[in-house]
C-alpha cells in the first residue's frame, strides 16, 4: 500500500520516537512511551496529521494515558503536565494517574528535547479550567444522603403525643 508524504513522515517519526523514548519506563508501574502512527496510507494531505503521545500500560487492566499530541504539518507539539494527566485520569477512571512525579517529569523533558530536535515548537499544557471545574463540582455521591432520621423523629413525636394525651385522659377520668 502506497503512503502519502505526510503519512510516511508521521510513521517515520513514530518509529523514531519508539526507538528513542520507547526504552524508558515511567514508574512506578513501568508505562512505556509511544506515539501513534497514521491509521491508513493517507493523512488527507496533512489534514489528519495529529499524532498522540501516550504512555502504554504494562498490564492490560491499566489505562493508556494520553500525555500529548503533535502536528507535523503545523510544526507544533503539546505535552500535558502531570496535573493535566491526573485530572483526566480522575475524570475518566475515578482515580489519579498511576505515575511517579519525578519519572514523569524526566520523561516530559526527554520528550520535549526529542520533539524540539525534530523541529517542533513544544508547549506544556495544564488542565483546562472546565475540566477542573467538573472535578471540583459536587456529585450526587458527594452530597449528604437524606436519612430516614426525619421519619423516625416524626414517629417518636407521635408516640410521645399519644402517651401524653393518654396520661391526661387517664388523670381526668381517675380524678372524677
Amino acid at each position: 500500500m502506497l503512503q502519502t508524504q505526510f503519512s510516511v513522515r508521521a510513521t517515520d517519526l513514530a518509529e523514531s520516537f519508539r526507538s528513542t523514548l520507547g526504552r524508558y519506563r515511567v514508574g512506578p508501574h513501568g508505562f512505556v512511551p509511544d506515539m501513534t502512527s497514521p491509521e491508513g496510507p493517507s493523512t488527507g494531505g496533512g489534514v489528519q496529521a495529529v499524532q498522540h503521545l501516550r504512555l502504554m500500560p504494562p498490564q492490560p487492566n491499566m489505562p493508556t494515558l494520553v500525555v500529548g499530541s503533535l502536528n507535523q504539518r503545523d510544526g507544533t507539539a503539546e505535552l500535558r503536565t502531570l496535573e493535566y494527566v491526573d485530572a483526566i485520569s480522575r475524570e475518566r477512571f475515578k482515580q489519579g494517574a498511576p505515575l511517579d512525579p519525578g519519572q514523569y517529569s524526566q520523561f516530559l523533558q526527554s520528550a520535549q528535547a526529542f520533539l524540539a530536535a525534530c523541529g517542533m515548537k513544544v508547549v506544556y499544557a495544564g488542565p483546562p479550567a472546565d475540566l477542573l471545574a467538573r472535578l471540583l463540582a459536587p456529585t450526587p455521591s458527594m452530597m449528604p444522603a437524606k436519612s430516614g432520621g426525619g421519619m423516625l423523629v416524626g414517629i417518636l413525636g407521635a408516640i410521645v403525643l399519644v402517651g401524653v394525651l393518654g396520661a391526661a385522659l387517664a388523670w381526668f377520668f381517675l380524678k372524677r
